[in-house]
């Protein structure tokens, strides 16, 4: 039997259910692993949390036991953090590892301090293989770990439009990504407030962060709040037809690996107005089929150029770009062919 165990976060996001919807197939049974029980698969909690020494020798005793009373035929971690590292102290190589970065995990981490990038280093160290959705991590992870075995694949996207999509659309600017310090959504805000200086549209804020409060506290303070619009998480039906109706696709972190949240608005029509960061551009050419915004431009500028494209031929680029390079299908191609390249290196090392 072929058996996964799966170890990540399931904390405000939806990436560690989206994966396994992407290999689920493969595997007689999957097991996953993270901090709160889940309902989409059978699971266990362990804590894997740094912040308290005297627990981490517990979280990795408890992993253990887990691994050894399942017995996977592969373990498979996200995220070159605490997660990866805690497995990896628990597996110690019984188990073949792989590994996928998520983007700030090998980008910033490693910055943070000697001993985070020790610790990204351990978790890279411990894997067989490691994937990334960049270049630019692809880069790092060499850089922190020479001769690693990674391969670049992403989560991919789903998506089922008509042949022809609506290029007239109503200037509405759409962002979903976490309300957190790294994304940046403040300022959008303050990019947005003063493109409607001059012209007349609306802001969608999908998500939430520990930055919410603080967001809509500033709507009002600058009297956009008739302009902007917070929903909150949303359903994947709920964020399809945001996508569908919204002209722009907003997205400035300050580090990023590839952003499904970017793919998916490809794929549904919006023209992307981005950050200018290398796995950005490995998606989009400034003024051809999306605004990478310059390193001293305003925001509001930005989107103004935008609306100087021509927004059929960035959808039609858009969608061929995507059906050639970020489909789901063609991407769970790659993982699986991952998973077989290892259990059959497992069965020529056991005859």
């Amino acid at each position: 039997m072929k058996k996964l165990l799966l170890i990540g976060s399931n904390t405000g996001n939806a990436h560690l259910k989206n994966y396994l919807e992407l290999v689920r197939d493969y595997f007689d049974e999957v097991l996953v692993v993270s901090d709160y029980p889940i309902e989409y698969a059978p699971s266990k909690s362990v804590s894997f949390s740094l912040k308290n020494p005297l627990k981490i020798r517990n979280s990795i005793e408890k992993l253990r036991k887990i691994i050894h009373d399942y017995n996977p035929s592969i373990i498979h971690v996200h995220q070159a953090n605490s997660y990866a590292f805690i497995a990896g102290k628990a597996n110690n190589k019984s188990i073949p590892l792989v590994l996928t970065a998520w983007g700030s995990d090998v980008l910033l981490l490693p910055k943070r301090s000697i001993l985070h990038r020790w610790l990204v280093k351990q978790a890279l160290t411990h894997a067989d293989i490691v994937t990334a959705d960049s270049v630019q991590m692809i880069q790092e992870i060499h850089a922190l770990c020479p001769g690693k075995d990674v391969v670049n694949a992403n989560f991919g996207v789903d998506f089922d439009l008509p042949d022809a999509m609506n290029a007239d659309r109503e200037l509405i600017l759409y962002s979903n990504r976490m309300h957190e310090p790294l994304y940046r959504i403040e300022d959008i805000l303050i990019g947005f407030k003063a493109f409607c200086k001059d012209m007349s549209g609306h802001l969608i804020l999908a998500g939430k962060g520990s930055l919410t409060e603080n967001l809509k506290e500033y709507t009002k303070l600058h009297h956009i709040t008739n302009q902007v619009t917070f929903t909150g998480f949303v359903t994947k039906t709920q964020n399809k037809a945001t996508y569908q109706k919204s002209k722009f696709f907003i997205s400035i972190p300050k580090s990023d690996g590839t952003s499904i949240s970017l793919l998916e608005a490809m794929a549904y029509g919006c023209i992307p107005v981005l950050s200018d960061i290398p796995a950005n551009r490995e998606w989009v050419e400034d003024g051809k089929n999306g605004i990478i915004i310059g390193r001293t431009e305003p925001l509001s500028k930005a989107i103004k150029r935008g609306l100087e494209l021509d927004a059929e031929n960035v959808q039609h680029y858009n969608r061929d770009l995507i059906n050639q390079r970020a489909t789901k299908s063609a991407n769970a191609e790659l993982f699986k062919g991952i998973y077989t390249r290892i259990l059959a290196s497992e069965a020529k090392a056991n005859r």
